[in-house]
Formats: structure tokens, C-alpha cells, sequence
């Protein structure tokens, strides 16, 4: 597939961006600042950067506790960000939330619940609504390979088949479920495109160290889900990094396996193929990576000025009040 230059440049950036913010957060939880536990992304940014360079303006999106990067993918500020990752008023939750649960109605970010998988079926209700406002939008709901084995997985995705529901269901398989490895959990070698056939939705399956590749695969489904035809389902395959959380030593896995693993970056494998194509010099990709840098360094600059949420907040915003007609 042949891609306008502006269309790779914007993966990049994006890509990049990601990574980059990915490697600040381990810094950040090291020196103390994130409340609570990260889920390292690092490594796995092409399964969202590629995907979400399908989007479309009015689109919705239901993340992961892995990869909080993505936000800024869909336009969520990175001083909005690292508010709610430092727990700082400014953030979606005035900081409460933490980096599990960045949301931003605005920019159709719907947030996720604390158990994997039950916000699945939130996700597939929230696609059940734009298809009642036939605004061509969809959802892209992100989950993880061992999330496909929830119930309430498989009570939305069936409802989303019968109803033809317009949402793309993207699992990223990093091959282990905290430690349990896919091959111990899942009966079938792909656990999210071997199972869509049985809710009626077509199923891709990509290398998610290529990001174009991803993209390539997200703008069929995406385009096919558009259409009117109801869900489907993307799997990118790759591998976790590091361990399911910070502090996580990783010991139930081969480091063998994992140092093979390191070498096939998703990041270096664009940079290099917009090298090959004379899209971006050395000291352009210098440029953009100083630049990111900088604008991820005015967030995390300005959540640590932030305040801190007061006490007498702590009930604030946990019920909603009665709607009277």
C-alpha cells in the first residue's frame, strides 16, 4: 500500500511520542511521583498507533491500564495526562482517578473499570449509541489477550454480532497475562481472532512490532465496520516488554525469548523504512524526538505544580443525582 507522506509522518510523531512518554513514566514511578503501580507499555505502541491513525472526528475509544500513552494519540493533553498519572487537580478526575482511569468525554475517551473486561460491555453500549445516531462514528475498544477470556466479553461481543454494532475490538496479545503465558489460558493459538467467527465478525491477525502493517489492517476493518456490517476484530501479536507491572522481575518467562524480542522495535522499524524512502533524515527524527520531548516535560512540569485534591473531596462526582423529567 502506498501512503501520503503526511499520513507516515503523523504515525511517527505519534509513534514516537508514545514511546517516549512510556519510558518517562518508568522514570517517574522510580522516582516516586505516580500513586499506585504502572503497566509498561513500552514495545507495544504500534497497537495503538496504528490503529487509531484510522480514526475519524466524533470516534470513541475504551484503552487498557497498559499503554496509558494513547491518550495522547486522540488529542488529550499531556498536562491532562500527568495530572490525573501524579493525582493532581487538572486531571479528568481532579486526580483521583489515576493513570488507570484517564478519561476525556470531550475527546470520546470512555474510561475503564477496575476489573479487566467488564468494561467491555460499556464499550459495545456506547457503539449500540452511535449507531442509533447514524453518525458513521464507531468505537475502538482496545483489551488484552488474557481479557478475552472474561464473561462479559463474550456476553458484548455477541451482542454487538447480533445487533450489528459498529466497534472494532483490537486485542493486543503480548503473550502473557500477567504471568500466565496465552498458551496456558486460552485453548486456541490466537485468542482474539480465533474467536470472532463464533459472533459472526470478521478477524485480522498483525505483526504488532510493524505499525503499518497494523494500520493497513485497522483501515480494512475500521472502513468494513463503518459500512454498516456490524463488528469486527483485529489481534496485533507481539510481546510484553517488561514485567505486567513495575517491580514485576518477570521470573516465569525465558529472557532468551525477551532479548529477541527487544530487537524487533516497532519505533526503529518505521525510522528505518522512512529512512529507506528519504522521508526523514537522521537530524529530522532529532528534531521531532527534542520537540515531543519537550511538550511531554511541559506536562509533567505542570502536574507537579498542580494542587493535590483536598479531603473533603474524596465523595465528590461518585453519584450521580436523580434525573427528574
Amino acid at each position: 500500500m502506498s501512503y501520503p507522506k503526511e499520513k507516515l509522518l503523523e504515525m511517527y510523531r505519534s509513534l514516537l511520542g508514545d514511546r517516549i512518554l512510556e519510558e518517562r513514566l518508568i522514570e517517574l514511578y522510580a522516582q516516586g511521583w505516580v500513586p499506585g503501580h504502572i503497566h509498561s507499555g513500552v514495545g507495544e505502541e504500534a497497537s495503538y498507533t496504528g490503529v487509531l491513525a484510522t480514526r475519524r472526528e466524533g470516534d470513541c475509544y475504551k484503552f487498557t491500564h497498559r499503554n496509558v500513552s494513547a491518550y495522547s494519540d486522540v488529542g488529550v493533553s499531556y498536562r491532562h495526562i500527568f495530572c490525573e498519572i501524579l493525582g493532581r487537580m487538572g486531571g479528568n478526575s481532579e486526580g483521583k482517578g489515576g493513570i488507570n482511569h484517564i478519561a476525556d468525554k470531550d475527546k470520546g475517551v470512555i474510561g475503564m473499570a477496575g476489573a479487566l473486561g467488564c468494561d467491555i460491555a460499556i464499550a459495545t453500549g456506547v457503539s449500540y449509541a452511535l449507531k442509533l445516531q447514524s453518525s458513521g462514528n464507531m468505537v475502538y475498544c482496545f483489551l488484552g489477550d488474557g481479557t478475552t477470556s472474561r464473561g462479559p466479553v463474550h456476553e458484548a461481543m455477541n451482542w454487538a454480532g447480533v445487533w450489528k454494532l459498529p466497534i472494532l475490538y483490537i486485542v493486543n496479545n503480548n503473550e502473557f497475562s500477567i504471568s500466565t503465558h496465552v498458551s496456558e489460558g486460552c485453548s486456541i493459538p490466537n485468542p482474539g481472532a480465533g474467536r470472532a467467527a463464533g459472533y459472526g465478525m470478521p478477524a485480522k491477525l498483525v505483526d504488532a512490532t510493524d505499525v503499518l502493517e497494523v494500520y493497513d489492517a485497522a483501515k480494512e476493518l475500521s472502513d468494513y465496520v463503518r459500512s454498516g456490517n456490524g463488528p469486527a476484530v483485529l489481534e496485533t501479536k507481539g510481546y510484553r516488554w517488561r514485567g505486567h507491572f513495575e517491580g514485576d522481575q518477570a521470573r516465569y518467562r525465558d529472557a532468551a525469548v525477551a532479548n529477541e524480542w527487544h530487537k524487533r522495535d516497532c519505533v526503529k522499524n518505521l525510522e528505518s523504512y522512512l529512512k529507506e524512502k528519504d522521508l526523514l533524515s537522521d537530524a529530522e527524527i532529532e528534531a521531532i524526538r527534542e520537540e515531543t520531548k519537550a511538550a511531554i516535560e511541559d506536562g509533567i512540569a505542570f502536574a507537579e505544580k498542580a494542587e493535590q485534591p483536598k479531603l473533603s473531596a474524596i465523595y465528590d462526582n461518585i453519584f450521580a443525582e436523580p434525573y427528574e423529567n
